[in-house]
């Protein structure tokens, strides 16, 4: 026993006591590196798990901006191809009128009819084209408004 100076009187640890006291701080400081290590984990896998969904919302993000520009792209062929066609329907158009003030010219010189019947065929063709044209328009936007996964 050993006496303090406030006259109280205290007794020393033994071995086994030192031991054991030194056995429990070790399993304290073994149990608070096990929990520091976990929360690391777990603070990494939360990281992780953002940057891959940031990443997987940026190839999102990435491939709907090239479907939208290959949409424009189509639409723009599209567009220039219709555009390809009328200019081409204006010229044939054009040639047939050129052509067609000659056959009218000659029929008045022979003194035939006027060819009324031939101007009714041909405008009767035009028309025709014109709603075939029309029609295959509708079906070409159609198929525009349906994506295609459908």
């Amino acid at each position: 026993m050993v006496d303090l100076h406030s006259g109280k009187s205290t007794t020393p640890y033994t071995k086994a006591q030192e031991e054991q006291a030194a056995a429990v701080l070790r399993e304290r400081k073994e149990k608070d590196a096990k929990k520091e290590l976990i929360r690391r984990a777990k603070k990494l896998a939360l990281q992780e798990k953002a940057a891959a969904k940031k990443l997987e919302e940026e190839m999102e993000r990435l491939k709907q901006e090239e479907e939208e520009k290959m949409k424009a792209v189509e639409e723009e062929e599209i567009e220039e191809g219709k555009e390809a066609e009328i200019e081409e329907e204006k010229e044939e158009i054009e040639e047939e009128n050129e052509e067609e003030p000659l056959v009218r010219r000659s029929t008045r010189d022979k003194g035939e009819s006027s060819g009324t019947n031939r101007e009714d065929s041909w405008l009767e063709k035009k028309v025709s084209e014109s709603v075939a044209n029309l029609s295959l328009g509708e079906e070409e936007e159609a198929m525009l408004s349906v994506p295609r996964e459908e």
